[in-house]
């Protein structure tokens, strides 16, 4: 659909890339007149949202996963880079922050970097761009409040010149976080295991965070926690979990389900870059994975 000033401007007022959690809007959203035969578009339900995400790639929507899993606190895909100056994304999150609450806006940035910045066709106005993940990081688990990441197949990238349209657009993403003083990574789909993917896409509990939240702060969960903690390690993990219902008075599926919330949270160590299989014992080594993940992407300085 070509821009029109009327549409700009409607989009903008429905709040579009505006607010966090379910209340955010991506700027760029999936509809039935979008398509793209290079892209495998994602209207997807996520861990701890009621809204759907709208993932521009089926990388994204991988990483996106992962990142869930190394436990974001929210994660706004599509997030609007917006040409003109507007609040610091870290003042978003956290109004007390401090620092500089003013961005100059992507139109100063790439000016700034000789890049051009183009207009919607027939408007004097330059194109909102959009950065594909900004995930929100609790501080336990890193330094950065916001961490920004562009998600482009290492194929592609590589294909590119240095002075490409590609590289370009990716030099902006980077500016742009450097003046919102957030980290930006560029990431790969292909730096995660296929194995991990799966498993993420068949444990992620895709249940409102409130709802989560309660059931994993319940005396009934910690019950059932202190039950298979170590005798799924000894006993296939589906029969560690039976066990638990039948002392605690669940019922078979809420026992399963809480064993596979278990695994998600790492509450239980299961290594998900090697099958899982509720038919044998767990193997231990997710929590050193997870680890050493949250420190490569959250962990870095600027």
């Amino acid at each position: 659909m070509k821009m029109t000033l009327k549409k700009l401007t409607e989009m903008i007022a429905e709040g579009r890339g505006i607010g966090v959690g379910d209340k955010y809007q991506p700027w760029e959203q999936i509809t039935r007149r979008r398509g793209s035969p290079f892209s495998n578009l994602n209207l997807t339900p996520v861990p701890h949202l009621v809204r759907l995400a709208h993932f521009l790639s089926r990388g994204e929507r991988e990483f996106g996963f992962l990142l869930w899993w190394l436990g974001v606190e929210d994660l706004r895909e599509q997030y609007p880079l917006w040409p003109w100056p507007h609040r610091q994304p870290v003042s978003q999150v956290d109004p007390e922050s401090g620092g500089v609450t003013t961005h100059p806006g992507m139109a100063e940035v790439a000016g700034e970097a000789g890049i051009k910045l183009g207009k919607y066709p027939g408007l004097a106005v330059p194109v909102v761009l959009s950065l594909d993940l900004l995930a929100t990081v609790p501080p336990d688990i890193g330094p950065h409040r916001l961490v920004g990441f562009s998600c482009k197949p290492k194929a592609l990238f590589h294909a590119w010149a240095p002075d490409d349209r590609l590289r370009e657009r990716l030099e902006l993403d980077r500016r742009y976080c450097v003046t919102a003083e957030i980290p930006h990574r560029l990431i790969h789909p292909e730096q995660i295991p296929r194995t991990l993917i799966v498993q993420l896409h068949w444990l992620a509990p895709i249940v409102p965070f409130a709802a989560i939240s309660k059931l994993l702060a319940s005396h009934t969960y910690q019950a059932f926690l202190d039950r298979i903690k170590t005798s799924a390690y000894a006993l296939p993990a589906s029969n560690a979990a039976s066990e638990a219902a039948r002392r605690l008075g669940l019922s078979e599926q809420d026992a399963q389900q809480m064993l596979r919330i278990a695994i998600w949270y790492q509450h239980v160590d299961a290594d998900p870059t090697r099958p899982i299989s509720m038919t044998r014992p767990l193997r231990p080594g997710g929590l050193a994975i997870r680890e050493q993940l949250r420190t490569e992407f959250f962990g870095r300085s600027l």
